[in-house]
């Protein structure tokens, strides 16, 4: 068997196969790499584990029409004779029986045999058949991880505005009085009030830690600089 490998631009190049996932992408041209002459695989499972892809990869790429699957858990690379040309003296034939299921079509692809397409009932037809279904099933476990991704990050944004609970005049002129601050309760909560309670660009999560933060910076006693804001290195220190 050749130890060397060729891949087609005029197959790898396209929107179809350069959409696919990166990961997907990846085993493809493991596979491609690891073929007999003939472009058949016997340990597609193997590779699929050995580069980290997962099942969906090999399924997709079953839905695309990159691979031709059988009954046996052989696979054959639709476009091997596309991507390769082995010189006679290094070629090995493949010893999968498969390779009588499938001819050649004029562009040089893989298709099922002729007595295959039309045998109703055969081993091969619901593979054809079903690559569709296949295709629907990636896109619908796709949705769904992105779904559960979107509920997850609302989850979390109603859980941090829950935690942050906005002091009253009072129980900010109180804190400010027993840690001895001093700036006034006034200028802080119509800083902040004006702001929407954020630090910067962030959600503030305490309103203790950001007095602690102004009296840090020695602030004088309105909560204000010279120009009459508040800096914005302070303003946009995270918590």
């Amino acid at each position: 068997m050749a130890d060397k490998r060729m891949m087609s631009k005029s197959v790898i190049d396209t929107d179809m196969f350069l959409d696919m996932p990166a990961s997907t992408q990846c085993l493809y041209f493991h596979m491609l790499l690891r073929a007999d002459d003939d472009g058949f695989l016997k340990n597609a499972k193997t590779i699929m584990r050995t580069v980290g892809a997962s099942p969906d990869d090999v399924k997709l790429l079953i839905a695309k029409q990159y691979l031709i699957p059988f009954d046996t858990g052989i696979m054959a690379i639709k476009h091997w004779r596309i991507h390769n040309y082995i010189k006679k003296d290094r070629y090995k034939p493949t010893d999968c029986e498969e390779i009588k299921l499938l001819e050649v079509n004029e562009k040089g692809e893989y298709i099922l045999a002729e007595p295959m397409r039309n045998q109703v009932g055969s081993n091969m037809e619901p593979q054809v058949r079903d690559r569709d279904r296949l295709e629907i099933e990636i896109g619908k476990d796709r949705d769904s991880r992105e779904s559960s991704g979107k509920r997850r990050s609302a989850n979390n944004s109603t859980t941090a505005a829950q935690k942050f609970k906005k002091p009253t005049l009072e129980e900010l002129k109180a804190y400010i009085a027993e840690n001895r601050y001093t700036f006034s309760a006034e200028a802080f909560m119509d800083y902040y009030e004006s702001n929407g309670w954020k630090v910067g660009r962030n959600p503030m999560k305490s309103w203790q830690a950001t007095c602690r933060t102004w009296q840090r910076h020695e602030l004088p006693s309105g909560g204000q600089g010279s120009t009459g804001t508040v800096p914005p290195e302070i303003d946009n220190i995270p918590f």
